[in-house]
């Protein structure tokens, strides 16, 4: 599931300040609307992001026709594929390709993720479009199910933001119902979550699909499980939930709650399902 990320090094309003400056076609548009671009980044950026507080720039305030401010519109989002001499080109490539991740930060699947997400969509907030803080490293399954999305359907804030919420805590764990050589699962939202942060969770594994996906990943991970326990009966290995203490502390490492991280804390929270998993009959031709 999501991570804390550590945001972008370089400075996000001076790098706009310097995407502005570079501008040379349709100089009197952004001429007009620097200034409040610039308020709206600052906006964005003393509220983390919240959808709640911001509301989309009107182009139309600063163009002469609806014709130019759908143009205008393009252009401001054309700024998220600058050339490479330009102003944010060398920027993105960092925050795609060195970002130092080993899980997404939006859903915890394991692997480098290599595509930024606008949290705001540009679609919608094209001022926002190299907004850095607004770009957030993402796998191209969340950033497939996230699309344009930010808002619930009753106008709450649907995602968290990897940069800004405090998520560096255990949000939720796997349920196994019997049988369980072959159980079948579901999510539940740890209880000690504040309301708010309870909320967002539940909307946000909603919104990237979570259970649809980590029921495939399980179907391979549980085996291996299953397996682990088996060996861990025998007289020369550790005992099986000393086992899986020390592979959820390696998990941890990549992130608290990554997949295989849930996975570990969530069968060893589990006390019939660890019964089953110390002492039973297990599966033959593991």
């Amino acid at each position: 599931m999501v991570s804390k990320v550590k945001t972008p090094e370089d400075d996000s309003i001076e790098i706009l300040k310097g995407v502005l400056s570079e501008r040379r076609k349709y100089k009197q548009f952004y001429n007009r609307i620097a200034n409040d671009l610039l308020t709206q980044t600052e906006l964005f950026i003393e509220h983390q992001g919240n959808p709640l507080v911001l509301t989309p720039l009107n182009l139309d305030s600063y163009t002469d026709s609806a014709e130019e401010a759908s143009q205008r519109k393009q252009s401001l989002i054309g700024l998220y594929t600058p050339n490479n001499d330009k102003l944010p080109f060398v920027q993105l490539e960092m925050m795609r390709k060195h970002n130092g991740l080993v899980v997404c930060p939006s859903c915890g699947e394991p692997g480098r993720p290599r595509t930024l997400d606008h949290y705001l969509p540009k679609d919608i907030f094209p001022e926002l479009a190299v907004l850095l803080l607004n770009l957030t490293p993402m796998c191209d399954w969340c950033q497939g199910e996230k699309l344009t999305g930010y808002l619930t359907e009753d106008g709450q804030k649907r995602y968290i933001h990897p940069y800004f919420d405090e998520v560096n805590q255990p949000l939720f764990s796997i349920s196994f119902s019997p049988p369980f050589a072959t159980p079948s699962i579901g999510l539940s939202v740890k209880n000690e979550l504040p309301e708010a942060l309870s909320s967002l969770v539940k909307s946000h594994l909603k919104g990237v699909d979570f259970l649809t996906r980590f029921k495939e990943y399980f179907k391979t991970r549980y085996i291996s499980v299953l397996r682990k326990a088996q060996k861990c009966r025998q007289p020369v290995e550790i005992g099986f939930r000393q086992t899986l203490r020390l592979l959820l502390e390696m998990e941890e490492e990549k992130s608290i709650n990554s997949w295989d991280a849930v996975l570990y804390r969530s069968i060893l929270e589990n006390d019939e399902l660890m019964e089953y998993l110390e002492n039973s009959a297990l599966p033959e031709n593991l």
